[in-house]
């Protein structure tokens, strides 16, 4: 006979922590190019993003020397 495991489910999130954790918004500079990708990076102090890998055919001619990256969280 066989018994059900209990599940351990994760409190849930208080709303604030939600709201707080749901954006996140840098500027990077671009850095090089490789073979297939621009690399843009942020060297700022505790930044979530520290480096961005783009395929080059994401822009027309010459990459941007800054960009601005927006993550929303669902």
């Amino acid at each position: 006979m066989w018994r059900r495991k209990e599940l351990k489910v994760a409190p849930p999130r208080k709303a604030a922590e939600k709201a707080e954790k749901k954006m996140i918004v840098t500027e990077m500079a671009f850095a090089k190019s490789t073979k297939g990708t621009h690399v843009f990076t942020d060297e700022s102090d505790n930044t979530p993003i520290t480096t961005l890998y783009i395929k080059r055919h994401g822009f027309v001619g010459d990459p941007p020397q800054t960009i601005s990256v927006t993550v929303e969280a669902q």
